[in-house]
């Protein structure tokens, strides 16, 4: 497997929709993204400048019609942002956005983490050896990315890798939105709702996750 570290300029057409948010922010970082179906789900975790107001940036965000769900949680000094957008909706070409769902669909394809200040995203991709080239080409051609760094990348490196991507997804939207906090910001009933399934659905998924993840750091075979 390969790690490809990406840089991609803000100062592009597709980002202008978010272009108040991003005035609006010391910093960002985004480690979740996945795919159901025509919508895209992202976990953000954001800085806002001091004298800015989250809740008037948020509710402008939310205004836009391809947003389908944004919800703002606090976590320390800073806010985690669950957002869930209709890919076929946004000013974003169809064609674009086709290619960057058709990749993640053919196989193991991890947007690993971007950070993101006024000028650029310094995206981190994970991707099964045979689609490396692809993934270069997608990036580039989508975003106008360009390649900082390529390594080698061994999944016992990262248990998460472990997990079916279901799996995955589910175990990384609950930690990113709270789900393990004390007190919990968000329930199963939460999860279930941002993510179209029953809550026993998500339960399972859960609990065979934290069982893998669990094997792994004791040492013990799930």
């Amino acid at each position: 497997m390969k790690r490809i570290k990406f840089k991609v300029p803000l100062h592009q057409e597709m980002f202008e929709m978010f272009k108040e948010f991003l005035k609006a922010i010391e910093w960002g970082y985004g480690d979740t993204y996945f795919i159901l179906d025509d919508e895209v789900v992202k976990i953000t975790e954001v800085k806002f400048k001091e004298g800015v107001n989250p809740e008037e940036i948020i509710g402008s965000l939310k205004k836009l019609p391809y947003m389908k769900e944004l919800k703002l949680l606090p976590k320390n000094d800073h806010h985690i942002i669950y957002s869930r957008i209709d890919v076929k909706s946004t000013p974003f070409p169809t064609e674009q956005a086709d290619k960057i769902l058709d990749l993640q669909r053919k196989g193991l394809v991890v947007f690993e983490k971007g950070t993101f200040d006024g000028n650029s995203i310094i995206l981190y991709v994970i991707c099964e050896d045979p689609l490396l080239s692809e993934v270069i080409s997608t990036v580039r051609e989508v975003y106008n990315g360009s390649i900082l760094s390529i390594e080698d990348y061994v999944p016992e490196d990262n248990p998460l890798l472990k997990l079916s991507k279901r799996q995955r997804e589910i175990l990384l939207l609950a930690y990113k939105s709270g789900y393990f906090d004390n007190p919990r910001k968000v329930t199963l009933k939460d999860l279930a709702e941002m993510l179209g399934l029953s809550v026993s659905t998500v339960k399972e998924h859960l609990r065979k996750a934290q069982k893998k993840i669990l094997g792994e750091i004791i040492g013990e075979p799930t």
